[in-house]
């Protein structure tokens, strides 16, 4: 499951999206004005992306 969520819902809960991110996997989809703009990932989940792609990762 993805969430959604505004600029503005984000900044009272982005410590918890941060750790919902990194310990379930779970994406958060942040909007402004209704466009998405941005998403939180696990940091795990982005760096196994860059590798694939064969741009490596940046140390921790």
């Amino acid at each position: 499951m993805t969430e959604r969520m505004s600029v503005r819902e984000l900044r009272d809960t982005l410590g918890r999206r941060i750790d919902v991110a990194h310990f379930t996997g779970e994406a958060t989809i942040v909007e402004r004005h209704g466009e998405p703009r941005a998403v939180i990932v696990s940091y795990a989940w982005w760096a196994g992306q860059r590798e694939q792609s064969g741009q490596g990762t940046l140390a921790p």
